[in-house]
């Protein structure tokens, strides 16, 4: 057995420093930007999401002492002390590093696929979908159609005119709604897109299933590891579509996933909610951008299944700096005619010496 690694009383007061100093950058509302502190956790509101829109009291953000992982219970927000400072531009240097990291390391909890998405959650998730009209209510959004000023055309830019069912809009604070589906076409969870970029904060929002409801003012009768659960279900798209039983694909964002069948969508690659690797039908499909081939990089070093973007791009000549992400795929082969769609099953790969085609 090891050493035993411990966080000192000195170690936590810096750390403390560190994320006060988060919540100042991220936060104007003097409230939110007060912690509270208590033997097994700090508790603030949640730099990545904001909180709560309705009162700046509420936190529930969460820096847990026992393995120095933060957890939001409002966006699902799930990262280690490490990469939550570096998200937010600090870090610690030298051995205040080591040992942080090594704390992390012996005392990393497990949230795997298994604890999280049992059946009978995923049928809980069902029964407390929404309706559209319901979600219009509440939010001012408007379905989609060809008359919808600025939505349709951004749609119909990124050729998914033809699929707007999973879309809504909100024409006074000209935001895209991106819905998270049921088979039954009800909605779970949703992402805004602000079309403008004039509503201040991030351009892309989530609301999962509790902050849907807080916003309707409906209550959610349920213990706090459930409604944990049903909140990371509500952020990925496609969980309650998908059949993981055979191929599936995961995306960086729910766009992408909706140009290919069976597949998931995630709300950035920063934020893998859930852990897919141990599912042997998982493939990815990052961004081809230096942090999704990074991802796909460690995903194929431990035997995952990923698709090889260099390869794919120069055995078609596709100038790589045209193609981001599939949807930026589908737009060249609109144009360009290629043939390459059919051919993306040929470009995944799980064999570690495919590492240089990534």
């Amino acid at each position: 057995m090891g050493t035993e690694v411990v966080i000192s009383s000195e170690m936590k007061a810096r750390i403390i420093d560190k994320v006060v100093r988060v919540l100042h950058h991220a936060h104007s509302h003097p409230e939110k930007r007060r912690l509270l502190e208590g033997r097994e956790r700090l508790n603030f509101a949640c730099p990545y999401c904001g909180d709560s829109t309705d009162s700046p009291r509420k936190k529930r953000g969460n820096l847990y002492w026992d393995n120095l992982f933060i957890h939001c219970y409002n966006c699902s927000a799930h990262v280690s002390l490490d990469t939550f400072l570096k998200d937010h531009n600090l870090n610690f240097e030298g051995e205040d590093r080591i040992g942080v990291l090594n704390y992390i390391k012996e005392n990393q909890k497990s949230f795997s696929l298994g604890e999280s998405l049992e059946f009978h959650l995923f049928e809980k998730a069902k029964n407390l979908s929404l309706t559209f009209d319901e979600i219009a209510l509440g939010f001012n959004v408007y379905p989609i159609n060809s008359l919808t000023y600025r939505a349709y055309p951004y749609l119909k830019s990124r050729l998914l005119h033809h699929k707007t069912e999973k879309f809504g809009y909100d024409p006074r604070r000209k935001e895209l709604y991106v819905f998270n589906l049921t088979p039954e076409g009800k909605i779970i969870g949703f992402q805004t897109r602000d079309l403008d970029g004039n509503n201040g904060g991030p351009k892309y929002k989530t609301w999962n299933i509790e902050r849907i409801y807080d916003r309707l003012k409906k209550p959610l009768n349920l213990s706090e590891e459930e409604i944990d659960s049903l909140n990371k279900i509500s952020m990925i798209f496609g969980i309650l579509t998908a059949d993981l039983s055979r191929d599936f694909t995961v995306f960086e964002g729910p766009i992408d996933s909706f140009f290919m069948t069976n597949t998931i969508g995630l709300t950035g690659v920063k934020k893998q909610i859930l852990d897919f690797d141990e599912i042997p039908t998982v493939r990815y499909f990052f961004d081809n951008d230096i942090e999704g081939k990074s991802k796909m990089i460690q995903k194929l070093k431990s035997g995952n299944t990923v698709f090889m973007w260099d390869k794919f791009l120069k055995d078609f000549r596709i100038p790589s700096k045209k193609v981001k992400d599939l949807n930026d795929l589908v737009k060249y082969e609109f144009k360009n005619r290629t043939g390459c769609l059919n051919q993306l099953d040929k470009y995944f790969t799980n064999n570690h010496l495919d590492l240089i085609f990534i």
